[in-house]
């Protein structure tokens, strides 16, 4: 099978104890871990002392992003399943397979000797996982491979990958390293991720601190509607809310026509500026809001258990809790934006106000962002994540 420039280099010189690849997505760093490194590694420590261990962010990850890959190429003889035990063979030689996330996970190395040791996602790892595999790496023989997209410039890892302290070699890849990926493909990924944080990780491989404002990419040419608003036959309606008490009770109503969704009218009560009202009051708001719409469902902030059952009370609603996945949901709105999958009326002034406002807390090493003005961009990806991907799926 054909290799890329980046690959040969590393299989020609990824002799240290600890070897990294990171850098931009599906830049074909785990290919060639499946391929040709894991095995090797594996091969040439058969019978010596020591365990062998994958290490992931989940089990299954490991399954989708090794396990089965090396399936495709290797064939089951090869590569076994993951049992209850969580040992997995491959290759003649019994593999641990846990997941990184939490240090309780892998609990079961402390005291162990580990021969050999890949790692899948590395940046996503718990911090006390990685410190702990580093006093097991004890033998003369002992060695890494991980693989990782890079995350903020001030991550323990990086740190960890900076230091002189530790025989270290490490590769960084772009997207454009790989040759063997359609360019229209490429073109849309470029697309997907254009004037984000993401694009500098992903397409670049770089290790970029999340700051300024999240969506940067938001155009009020491109993604705001003026006019009537227009309800069209065929379409269909959702609403999505971000409950608030003291802070504010946010709410869109959205249109999905097709692939394009519009948030054609919003509701803001803000309780520190007007009287607090309960439940059924703001289930009178959302009723008002609707209309004579027939709508889909109402998608709620999952935390909002009384609010959630308000609405079942009164059985003229279908409603459900929110996919609340912050991080993730803040990609996907990126892409729909950079696509032009969303507009958004010129009613909705506190939806607009927000996009200026919604920004990244750069005083932090994590990627969050600054809990103001943010309520209504907490219902865009609410939306986004819980009905507009089950429809746009096609959306890499």
């Amino acid at each position: 099978m054909p290799i890329s420039k980046m690959q040969r280099e590393y299989l020609d010189n990824a002799n240290k104890r600890w070897c990294f690849k990171t850098g931009a997505t599906r830049s074909g760093k785990t290919y060639i871990d499946t391929l040709c490194v894991i095995p090797k590694r594996i091969r040439a420590r058969i019978g010596k002392p020591g365990l062998s261990v994958i290490l992931g962010v989940t089990k299954s990850t490991i399954e989708r992003n090794i396990l089965e890959p090396m399936r495709e190429i290797w064939g089951t003889d090869f590569v076994g399943e993951i049992n209850s035990r969580n040992i997995c063979y491959l290759f003649g030689e019994k593999v641990y397979c846990l997941g990184a996330e939490k240090v309780s996970q892998v609990s079961k190395l402390r005291g162990s000797s580990i021969k050999y040791c890949y790692g899948d996602e590395v940046a996503d790892w718990n911090e006390e996982v990685f410190d702990l595999l580093k006093s097991r790496l004890d033998k003369p023989y002992s060695c890494f491979d991980g693989a990782l997209n890079p995350q903020g410039p001030n991550h323990w890892l990086k740190e960890f990958l900076d230091s002189e302290e530790f025989d270290i070699y490490c590769q960084k890849y772009t997207i454009f390293d790989n040759p063997f990926l359609d360019k229209a493909f490429v073109d849309n990924l470029c697309k997907e991720y254009e004037g984000s944080v993401y694009y500098q990780r992903y397409i670049l491989g770089e290790w970029a601190l999340a700051e300024g404002l999240v969506y940067p990419m938001f155009s009020r040419e491109k993604h705001v509607v003026k006019g009537e608003v227009e309800y069209h036959r065929g379409s269909r309606y959702y609403v999505a809310i971000d409950y608030g008490t003291v802070n504010p009770f946010a709410a869109g109503l959205w249109e999905m026509n097709g692939r394009k969704s519009t948030m054609i009218k919003e509701l803001y009560y803000d309780g520190r500026k007007n009287d607090r009202v309960d439940n059924e009051a703001y289930y009178k708001m959302v009723c008002d809001l609707i209309g004579d719409l027939k709508i889909e469902y109402i998608i709620v902030d999952p935390s909002a258990a009384g609010f959630i059952e308000t609405i079942k009370k009164y059985a003229k609603y279908v409603v459900v809790g929110a996919n609340n996945d912050v991080i993730n949901g803040i990609q996907e709105v990126t892409k729909y934006l950079n696509y032009g999958l969303l507009q958004f009326h010129e009613s909705c002034k506190e939806m607009l106000k927000e996009f200026q406002q919604y920004a990244w807390d750069d005083k932090s090493n994590d990627d969050v962002v600054i809990k103001e003005n943010d309520h209504l961009c907490d219902q865009l990806r609410y939306y986004v994540m819980t009905a507009a991907r089950q429809y746009n799926r096609w959306v890499v």
